[in-house]
């Protein structure tokens, strides 16, 4: 997920993949660029990402529903990476499903908010967490969507929890980094 599909296939792709878990009562919640865009990045989603409430149990479902909306399934580091293609649009567009097997994760998932994501309404990572996320992650183009997080929700941001969360995860000079770059 690289370089960034057409934004038409990302959108067609956002509403297959969570009819599909809706289908199956596992309620997504947008991550990642998804999730960055809809807290204000300018960033273009190069796919999408979900936290979903489920485990190993439920794959089978999942995909069989995935298949169901013309997914398919790609080869890679997770069973849930899911791809689709848009002949008709001309471009296709990866899915990486994220099962929520941490405790954060779950908090995640508990403390989502409804939004817009593209055009969908639909639980969205709080800014705080998609930012823990984002600087959990350790890649350049999410420490970059952090900083244009913290610049563009001051107002917003739970600078205790961040802290608490960031210690907790091992990530807080990470942190505390992007926030010095978000204040110059």
């Amino acid at each position: 997920m690289d370089t960034a599909p057409p934004p038409e296939v990302v959108l067609k792709t956002l509403r297959k993949i969570v009819a599909a878990l809706q289908g199956v009562g596992h309620p997504p919640v947008a991550i990642g660029d998804l999730a960055q865009k809809a807290w204000g990045s300018k960033r273009a989603p190069r796919g999408v990402h979900l936290l979903i409430p489920s485990g190993e149990s439920h794959r089978g479902a999942i995909l069989s529903a995935a298949r169901g909306e013309g997914l398919q399934q790609e080869p890679g580091p997770s069973p849930l990476s899911l791809k689709y293609t848009d002949a008709k649009l001309g471009g296709s567009a990866g899915i990486d499903l994220v099962e929520a097997a941490t405790p954060f994760q779950k908090q995640v998932i508990g403390r989502a908010q409804p939004g817009d994501v593209l055009q969908v309404y639909m639980p969205l990572a709080t800014v705080d967490d998609v930012i823990l996320l984002g600087v959990a992650s350790g890649a350049a183009e999410d420490r970059e969507a952090v900083v244009e997080l913290l610049r563009s929700n001051a107002g917003r941001i739970d600078a205790g929890y961040l802290k608490r969360e960031a210690e907790a995860a091992g990530t807080f000079d990470r942190l505390k980094s992007a926030w010095q770059e978000a204040k110059k």
